[in-house]
């Protein structure tokens, strides 16, 4: 017996369903990132740790959010999710003209090979970007309303994925 979920979850397209895979693959890191730190015993209770735990959290729950939106069919999904896709282009853009001197801190193959991974996951992001602007499958899969996102929320996006990078 399929529930109505994981009917919604059927009707959505190849591209988000990659989407997905990415954010269950960002939720693994995150646990097993809190796994490792619980076993080898450098987690601690305190307000500086209880802080680099919400850091990660937080961008971690925000693709959660993204992907909950596309599935759940809101009228803010699709937005949420344009916004986040170019904004992760924008993130890593920032990265490749960041200032980095390879020749001070040492590291000049990691510097390339940096450059080269952020070139490939910004074209990425960008390709799913012009997906969700120019998908006709997708807008059929998300009929109804659709509504902009509130200023607030693009801040907070913005101020999240800074201090999730």
């Amino acid at each position: 017996m399929e529930s109505k979920f994981s009917a919604r979850i059927a009707e959505l397209p190849g591209p988000v369903w990659v989407f997905g895979a990415y954010v269950v693959s960002r939720m693994g890191e995150w646990a097993f990132g809190l796994l490792m730190q619980f076993v080898s015993g450098s987690w601690r209770l305190g307000g500086g740790t209880a802080l680099m735990f919400l850091i990660p959290a937080a961008g971690v729950a925000l693709p959660v959010c993204v992907l909950w939106g596309l599935v759940g069919r809101s009228p803010y999904g699709l937005s949420l999710a344009r916004w986040y896709a170019g904004l992760r282009v924008a993130a890593l853009l920032m990265l490749l003209f960041s200032g980095y001197d390879p020749h001070l801190y040492g590291g000049t193959e990691m510097f390339i090979r940096g450059i080269a991974r952020n070139v490939v996951y910004g074209a990425l992001w960008f390709l799913f970007l012009l997906y969700l602007e120019r998908s006709r499958a997708l807008d059929a899969a998300m009929s109804g309303e659709r509504c902009d996102l509130p200023l607030w929320c693009v801040a907070l996006m913005v101020v999240v994925l800074a201090l999730a990078m």
